[in-house]
Formats: structure tokens, C-alpha cells, sequence
């Protein structure tokens, strides 16, 4: 998997409109000391969404990348598909996956130590917000949210930490305090 003899694979997972990839974004600007695996997805960009957000790729290419086993996850969503590719992380660094709940279940069944850290939105009523804001179509928003109560509850099972985003500030704190702790014990063994 890398070049680093030891990465901890941090997961960040939720479902649609949690802020994963805010969080994210945030970690990333705050801590030199994590590679975040960028995901590839067979759904096309969103308006005002990050070209670097995703790799866009065509079902072709996700294809080709499945036959010569370059994904450390992926799974299907509703009509795309997303996957993590294998990551080679650099030395020093620990291995962050920003993921749906289904690819955290993945990765926690191909990397048992993997840390698992469930995003949550405050209510759904934000969470329709949040997908509303970035541009999701209203079929894909009823999609997510149909989906959101099993995908929390499988991540409830499944995490080793869940941090309520409400406030933003807060939640990449708390995040990073997770983050933190888990190093240290790591350090301590």
C-alpha cells in the first residue's frame, strides 16, 4: 500500500451533506502530516464543485482500474460509482480517506485498525440544505437522504468516533483532537 512502513489510515465517512469534504479540506490546510487518497467517481462534477474534488473518470477507465486491482475500495452509489484508488503514501505521512459508509466498511474490512470517524449533520433539514447548496439535483438529494438513516446507523456501528458538524470550527477541532489522541497512542505502544 505505501511507501510509509506504518501509515494509520484515517477514515472520514458520512453520509451525503455530513461536511466530510469540508472537514476535510480543513484537516488538510491545518496538518502537513496527513496524504488524503483523492477518490474517483463515474458521476460528473457538480456546479461549483472542485476540479480537483474527485478524479472524473468514464465507467471505461473505472473499469480499467478495477481489472488491474487499483482500488483500495469502491462500491457502487445509486447510478455511479466511487472508489478510493491504492494509495502509496509518502514517508511520514498518515493516509486520509474522505469515503461513503459502505467504503468504510471496506476499508475497515481490508485494514482492521483503520480509524473510522463518522461525520453527522445536525438534522436532516440541513443536510437537504447543504446538498441543495453545493448543487445536487433534487432526484439525487431524495436519493441521499432515503439513504441517510441506514448509512448513520451502519456508521454508528462501525465508527470509532462520531463528531456532530453543526459548527464547522468545532467539528474540525474535534476532529483533529481524534487525530491527535490516536498518534499519541500509537507513539505510547
Amino acid at each position: 500500500m505505501s511507501s510509509n512502513s506504518n501509515p494509520i489510515v484515517f477514515v472520514i465517512c458520512g453520509a451525503g451533506g455530513a461536511g466530510k469534504g469540508t472537514i476535510v479540506g480543513q484537516l488538510m490546510k491545518g496538518d502537513a502530516t496527513l496524504h488524503l487518497s483523492q477518490s474517483w467517481t463515474t458521476r460528473p462534477r457538480r456546479p461549483n464543485e472542485a476540479e480537483d474534488a474527485y478524479a472524473y473518470v468514464t465507467d471505461e477507465q473505472f473499469d480499467e482500474r478495477i481489472a488491474v486491482e487499483g482500488f483500495y475500495e469502491w462500491a457502487n452509489f445509486f447510478e455511479y460509482r466511487y472508489g478510493t484508488p491504492t494509495p502509496m503514501v509518502p514517508v511520514g505521512k498518515d493516509l486520509l480517506l474522505e469515503i461513503d459508509v459502505q467504503g468504510a466498511v471496506a476499508v475497515r474490512e481490508r485494514q482492521p485498525d483503520a480509524v473510522v470517524i463518522l461525520i453527522v449533520p445536525p438534522n436532516r433539514l440541513e443536510q437537504e440544505s447543504r446538498m441543495r447548496a453545493r448543487g445536487d439535483g433534487e432526484e439525487h438529494i431524495k436519493q441521499r437522504l432515503s439513504a441517510a438513516e441506514m448509512e448513520e446507523k451502519i456508521g454508528r456501528e462501525l465508527a470509532d468516533s462520531v463528531v456532530l458538524n453543526g459548527e464547522l470550527d468545532a467539528a474540525v477541532s474535534e476532529v483533529r483532537s481524534v487525530i491527535a489522541d490516536v498518534r499519541q497512542r500509537r507513539l505510547s505502544r
